[in-house]
């Protein structure tokens, strides 16, 4: 079994972002300074009980998928006009509600290198700034829009 670890520099968990379909690791730009990241795939499950049954039964219905996550507010990257790869700052994007596109790395961005993907809207950013924790740090969510889906770089 192989497992991620993401310790080493090559190896880290890498979120990227772009207002056009992602073509290679250069398209768009990397967010710096994430401190975590979640991908969260929500099948939802429509549930309904019978008198004639003491079971109860199930039936899938349309996921509830998203990307979620904390990272250091950068000057660039989140308040910018032109973020790297003729993209917006991650603040704008959020306030014109643009599509983007993303790729959540886990494992780098070197050849084998797998990731999940998608498209959607960033959403929920709240910067926090307090005496013991003197930099600002926003919550993140990517709405999905439509499915994730794998890939190998």
């Amino acid at each position: 079994m192989a497992y991620f670890n993401t310790s080493p520099a090559n190896t880290r968990a890498i979120l990227q972002i772009s207002t056009a379909t992602i073509a290679s690791t250069s398209t768009g730009f990397q967010v710096p300074a994430l401190q975590n990241i979640t991908v969260n795939n929500n099948v939802n499950i429509f549930n309904w009980q019978q008198l004639d049954s003491f079971s109860q039964f199930s039936l899938p219905t349309p996921a509830s998928n998203s990307v979620a996550g904390n990272l250091v507010v950068d000057a660039t990257t989140y308040f910018s006009t032109n973020a790297g790869g003729g993209v917006t700052g991650i603040s704008n994007l959020s306030n014109a509600a643009t599509l983007i596109y993303f790729r959540v790395y886990f494992n780098g961005t070197g050849t084998g290198a797998r990731y999940m993907g998608g498209q959607g809207y960033i959403t929920a950013l709240a910067p926090t700034v307090n005496p013991t924790a003197p930099v600002w740090v926003t919550p993140f969510t990517i709405a999905v829009d439509g499915d994730l889906t794998s890939a190998v770089v």
